[in-house]
Formats: structure tokens, sequence, C-alpha cells
């Protein structure tokens, strides 16, 4: 039986079994617990349900629903294969006899499940005696909570374990200790993780897991300082190893490192394997060599979806939507299963190109195959693409059929509508949010400050700004700072926008400035933008282009001819010309969008004259052509 349920084929266990039970005189073997632990794990790789439930009414029948194996075995089934948690836990919970395998089992079933707290509070229970004095946790019981912790994002419980590891002595385990190194290094502390490595018993877990750590922190340098430490110990290297200095190349975008060890792959045969293959797809992506990585992508396995995705986020990375799409159309046609990556690299292609035929097209894909309906990330995607398309009734159609909404997906609708100019529809969402307690973050706030920007609604957007502050203690950024400038700016009040600037708890940036210097021409405020740009030193030693262009305006305004020529002077010595402009690609997607921005674009263009005095004429011989004609590139 233990030899048939582990064959490639695990059907032969259960025609075994029945041939077993129609013998005219059964063995005492048919009353073995472990013949039907073999029988249950049959049925849960080959994901026979029904045939499970039928070998527990046979348990029950002959007595053995007791048995602790037979437990663990069907608590482990249910979980696998049928993922019916309840009947699980009411095994759990009936059971006769428990033991840590029992225990683990049960605690590893609500993580896969989501359930990280309810996971949690059996160890607790654990703890305070709640399961018997004797059932006590082991090593396996740690690696299971602390593996939720990163999963889950539970920072302080993950503090609270690792603790209670030191304590119990079993930070001295190896596998404790190494995910411990992967729970500090995906936390950003990296420090925690460089001495829990370095107080253990190493074995090349420990050491990849350190490498890629530092990769995945940013940290190349040593990344492949320890890489060189682990060859000096002796440490034989795996793909894992590999795949972590690749992503260490990713990260720092060092194409020429990356090159060497896409060498060594080839010279230890893994460059052909999957996944060094999709880790090294993404590394060229990053250092923008995508015909390397379309190279590599030929050369791998088409059955893997893994590739594939690679190879598409390759291409949104470099800007090459179409050709991300295009590679959607081949995975239909050779009837490769999508993932939610793949789906989520193909909303981020539509996104950035503005097809929104194409999303409409992985929208319906979606929702065509159940295992990706009612993927949180994925309707975040769509409600994103939606919005920056310009159509919010679709965005709103997925926002209302979602099954969970997370933070992300409040603040996907809320920004949605803010960038579409409704502004009323973004704060009923945001209070909507608040009804339902869900705390906004930082990015929420951006959305309710810039729908309060586009409307003028200086005084509620000074409220909302005041209770990021003080009701959920969030520091403002850069970018609400300059929301709240373009704000007061915009309605006039540059007296109270000069003052913001001055109070700000950090270091304005060129935009900040260039929002109030813009705000002062467009008011006729021409004393406080000439205060502003006497005492500015980060414009007038600035090298870009666009601050030199609004110098050179403020001049003209001011009919200072000399200082306009001063500035095309430094444009010249410093080679730089203003950013031609262009359409967007959204704008033909969406013309009301365009029609939007057109009647905002007439409400705020000015013209001036220019009066025929000497400097006049000197500008004007700089600005137009030889026959008269607009000089594009220096207007």
């Amino acid at each position: 039986m233990r030899k048939h349920a582990s064959d490639p084929n695990p059907v032969k266990a259960l025609t075994f079994f029945q041939d077993m039970v129609n013998l005219d005189n059964p063995s005492s073997s048919i009353f073995d617990p472990f013949v039907f632990a073999s029988l249950i794990k049959a049925c849960n790789r080959i994901g026979a349900l029904r045939e499970g439930k039928a070998v527990q009414c046979y348990v029950i029948k002959v007595g053995l629903d007791c048995n602790v194996y037979v437990l663990n075995s069907l608590i482990h089934f249910y979980l696998d294969c049928g993922k019916l948690l309840n009947y699980a836990r009411v095994l759990f919970d009936t059971s006769c006899e428990r033991n840590v395998v029992t225990f683990n089992c049960m605690v590893s079933g609500y993580m896969k499940a989501g359930d990280f707290r309810v996971g949690l509070s059996l160890f607790v229970k654990l703890l305070r005696g709640g399961f018997g004095l004797i059932l006590k946790p082991n090593y396996v019981t740690l690696v299971i909570l602390v593996s939720g912790c990163v999963e889950f994002g539970e920072f302080y419980v993950g503090n609270v374990l690792h603790s209670y590891c030191c304590k119990t002595g079993l930070d001295l385990n190896k596998e404790v200790c190494n995910v411990l190194i992967d729970y500090y290094s995906k936390c950003g502390c990296i420090r925690e993780a460089e001495r829990v490595f370095s107080d253990s018993d190493k074995d090349l877990v420990s050491w990849n897991t350190m490498i890629t750590g530092y990769a995945k922190s940013g940290d190349s340098r040593k990344a492949f300082a320890l890489y060189r430490k682990m060859r000096k110990n002796n440490i034989a290297l795996d793909r894992v190893t590999l795949i972590g200095l690749i992503t260490a190349c990713a990260k720092c975008r060092d194409r020429k490192v990356g090159n060497v060890i896409h060498g060594y792959a080839k010279v230890w045969g893994m460059d052909n394997t999957v996944a060094v293959g999709t880790a090294l797809i993404n590394m060229y992506s990053k250092c923008g060599l995508i015909q390397y990585a379309r190279k590599l992508f030929e050369q791998l396995p088409k059955q893997f979806i893994d590739s594939w995705n690679s190879m598409i986020h390759g291409y949104v990375e470099c800007g090459l939507n179409n050709e991300a799409l295009d590679l959607f159309t081949q995975i239909e046609s050779q009837k490769l299963k999508a993932d939610e990556v793949t789906m989520l690299g193909l909303i981020l292609a539509c996104r950035n190109s503005g097809e929104m035929h194409a999303g409409c097209h992985i929208h319906s894909y979606i929702e065509s195959n159940s295992y990706l309906t009612g993927s949180t990330r994925l309707c975040n995607a769509l409600i994103d693409l939606y919005a920056k398309c310009g159509s919010m009734t679709r965005a709103k159609r997925v926002f209302d059929a979602m099954p969970n909404r997370d933070v992300i997906s409040w603040t996907s609708i809320i920004m949605g509508y803010a960038l579409n100019g409704e502004v009323e529809e973004a704060l009923v969402a945001f209070k909507h949010m608040d009804a339902e307690k869900i705390a906004p973050n930082s990015i929420t706030f951006l959305g309710v400050l810039l729908a309060c920007n586009h409307a003028g609604w200086t005084e509620a957007g000074s409220n909302l700004y005041a209770i990021m502050q003080k009701v959920y203690q969030i520091e403002p950024t850069i970018e609400h700072y300059g929301c709240m400038v373009d704000m007061n700016a915009r309605a006039g009040l540059l007296g109270n926008a000069h003052q913001f600037v001055k109070k700000m708890s950090i270091e304005p940036n060129a935009i900040i400035w260039r929002m109030l210097m813009n705000s002062c021409r467009v008011h006729n405020h021409s004393d406080l933008l000439l205060n502003i740009v006497n005492a500015l030193d980060i414009l007038k030693t600035s090298s870009d282009p666009e601050d030199h262009v609004l110098f050179s305006n403020f001049f003209a305004e001011a009919e200072k001819w000399d200082d306009v020529l001063h500035q095309r002077s430094v444009m010249r010595v410093q080679e730089a010309s203003k950013v031609a402009g262009k359409s967007s690609p959204l704008i033909d997607k969406a013309p009301h969008i365009a029609n939007c921005y057109y009647a905002k674009a007439l409400q705020t263009m000015h013209l001036t004259t220019v009066s025929k005095s000497s400097g006049a004429r000197r500008f004007a011989d700089i600005m137009l052509g030889p026959r008269g004609q607009i000089n594009l590139r220096n207007s």
C-alpha cells in the first residue's frame, strides 16, 4: 500500500485496497492504521475527494477513527485535497488523541487558507496548556508560524516568536534560523538577519537565504562578498545561489557581472532551467537588453508559464507593451494556463499603452477562469487600468463586484475618481472606506487631496490634510506638500501657499517652487515672484532646462531682455533643450479625457505681447526663424 501510494499512478492503491477487502478471508492487515494512512495519501495525491470520504467512513466502521496516524492523514487530506478547513477542524476538535504533527498540520492549514490569526490563536492556546500539558510545539511549528509572519506581514508577531525561540533553545535549530533570516530580510531588518546568520550553524540554505536577502534589499556588494566567502568555505552552490546573484545584478542593473554569472550558469549546465532562465530574463530586461532576454526566452521550454511571465514583464519594463500583449496571443494559441502573474503583467501593459480594448479582453479571460476570478490583486489592477483609460463606469463595476476589498482597492477607486475629475465621487468613496473601518494610507490621502485640488475645494482639502496628520498619524511626503501648495496657489491664495512652503518639514524641491512661481505669473503677483526668484538658489543653480525656461518667461513678461538672453545662453552652454511636447496615447483611447484637459488648457492659456523695444527685437530674432516662423525648440 505504501509503495502504490508513492507511485506516479496512485490509483493502483485504491484498486489494491479493493482487492484486499474482497478476499474471502481478509487478513488482519485490513485493520492496520498504516494501510489507511497510505490509502488516504493516495486519495490526496489524485484529488479524489469522494473516495477519501468513503475511506473515512470505512475507518469509522473498523474503529480506527481515534488513531492519531489516521487522524493526521485525514486532516492533511481535507486541507489539501478538498480545501475543507471546517471538516479538518471538526476532526481536530473531536479527536481522542493528538500529537504535535496533528497540531502543525492544523496550523499550516490555517496559514494556507489565509487565516493567520486563527492559526496563531491555536499556538497561544497550546502554550497555555489548552491541549494538555504533554503536547509542546517543536521546530516545525515555529517554521510554519514565522513563515506566516513573512507572508502576511505580521512583523511584530515575528519578533515575539523569535524571542520564544531564544527562550526555548529552538533558535539553535538550522531550519528555524533559516526562516528567521528570511523573515528579517523581507521585513527590511537586514542587520538582524546578519546577526542570526552569524550566530547560526550554517548550511547551504542559510547562505542562499542571506545572499537572496542582500540581493532583494538592493545591497549587491554584500551579496557578492558573501558569495566569495561561501566559496572560500568550500560550500557548493546550487541554482538558488545563482538566482540570488542574478537578482542582485538586476537590482543594481549591473550587466557586466550579470554576463559573468550567465557564463557560470552555462558552464554548470543551469542556464536552460526555467528558474535560472526566468531570473536571467528579468536581469537583462532591467538592464535594457531586451533582445538578449528574448533570445534566452526562445531557448527555454515553452510548456511552463513562468518563462512567459518573465518575458511579458520584461517587455513592460522596457516600454514594449504591444510586444507583451502579442505574447498573450501565443499563450492562448498554445493553450497554456495563465496565472495571476501573467494577468498582472498584461494589465500593466494595457494600462501603460492605453489599450482599453485589449484590457477588456484580459478582463474577460479572467472572468472565464474560476481560479483567477475574485483575486484582489487582479481586481485592483483592473480598477487602475480602467481609471487610467478614463472608464470609471467599468472601474466601479469591478470594484462593486469584488468579494474582498483592501486599502489598495479603495485607494485605486478614489485615485481614479480624482484623476478623472469626479471629485464628489472620490470623497464619497473615502467616506464609505472610513465607514467600513479600513484605515487609509498616504496614497489614499494623496487621491482625496488631488480631488480637492481639481475642484478648488481649498477648505475641504485643508481639513483632510489635518485629519491625515492628527487622526491617522501619517507624515506628509513631498507629494502631499506639492498638492497643498498647488491647491492654495490655484485658488489665488499665494500668500498662504508661500507660508506653507516655508513651514514644510522637508526641503522643498524644484517642482514645488515651479508651482508657486507659475501661479505668481498667472495671478500677476510680480512682487512675490521677484522675491522668490532673488532668494532662490535651488533653481538658479539648476541644470534642468525647465527651470531656465521658467526664468526666461518670467523675465520676458517683466521686459528684462538682458536676463532673458542670459538664461538662453546658459542653456546653450549646458547644451540643454526643452523636451518637445507630444500627445499621450490615452488621448486617442479616451476622448472625453482629451476634451477635459483641452478645456482646462483653454482656461489657463495666457497670451502676452512683446513691446517694440530694442531688447524685444533682439529676443524676437532668437525666437523666430529666418522667415519669421516660430522656432519651437527655443520657444
